[in-house]
């Protein structure tokens, strides 16, 4: 019975750990296929509930600070857009006829996303690390930020 016990402590244990453990001793990042799957390792592990949002970011510099302040700003963004942002949509169609050339048809559509003014009071920052990516010799910082909104 106390094997069963210490066996079956061993595989809750062993499920209960995060897949972010996986990229503890990761330094570098070797290519685009590498960054994909950190990225997707990293973004996926936090889900949104109805009162937290987590949002994942990335930087890139040749500066490790610059990298991060790239990565904590698109991750802001990201929740901001998830708290107060429009759609855009313009589209433009014109037609012109000539005897030389025909019908001729112009068709333009604008699509803009925008993110109006949003405060994000006391976000956190559950999840912060840097790599060199071998590549382009600069640095890659990811962080995950979690928002509570009262």
């Amino acid at each position: 019975m106390r094997i069963l016990l210490v066996i079956l402590g061993l595989v809750l244990v062993g499920c209960s750990t995060s897949n972010l453990s996986k990229l503890n001793d990761k330094k570098s990042i070797s290519d685009g296929q590498d960054l994909i799957e950190t990225y997707g390792l990293v973004c996926n592990e936090y889900k949104n509930t109805n009162t937290e949002y987590f949002s994942c970011g990335s930087g890139l510099s040749n500066d490790l600070d610059l990298s991060r302040a790239k990565a904590i700003l698109q991750a802001k963004l990201n929740i901001a857009d998830v708290l107060g942002s429009t759609v855009l949509k313009n589209e433009k169609e014109s037609v012109t006829e000539s005897t030389k050339d025909g019908l001729s048809k112009k068709y333009d559509s604008n699509i803009s996303s925008q993110v109006f003014e949003t405060t994000l009071n006391k976000y956190q920052i559950v999840w912060d690390k840097s790599f060199y990516e071998n590549k382009t010799g600069k640095y890659r910082t990811m962080v995950v930020i979690k928002y509570t909104q009262s």
